[in-house]
């Protein structure tokens, strides 16, 4: 079994907030993928299981659950710039 350290925890946090994708509607981050798994493989730590995944779909598509309906998410970055872009184009206005 692994312990986690304090470090190792925030190191996790951080690395989610850095790959986080949000949906590009709304911003939220309660996006849903759809994919297959393999119930059989999986890994636990601290609290959160993790699950090996077939990559192999060609069908994806990804739900928003505060829009509740289908989303394209992008990079937390882009929504950033997304975001910026928007506020600009008011200012100019």
């Amino acid at each position: 079994m692994i312990k986690l350290t304090k470090q190792m925890r925030e190191d996790l946090r951080k690395a989610k907030e850095q790959d986080l994708v949000v949906c590009d509607a709304c911003g939220s981050d309660k996006i849903s993928e759809k994919i297959w798994i393999d119930t059989n493989s999986y890994i636990s730590v601290d609290g959160e299981t993790y699950y090996k995944y077939s990559d192999s779909i060609d069908d994806t598509m990804y739900w928003c659950d505060k829009c509740n309906e289908e989303a394209a998410p992008v990079h937390i970055s882009e929504w950033e710039e997304i975001i910026r872009e928007n506020e600009d184009a008011k200012q100019k206005s």
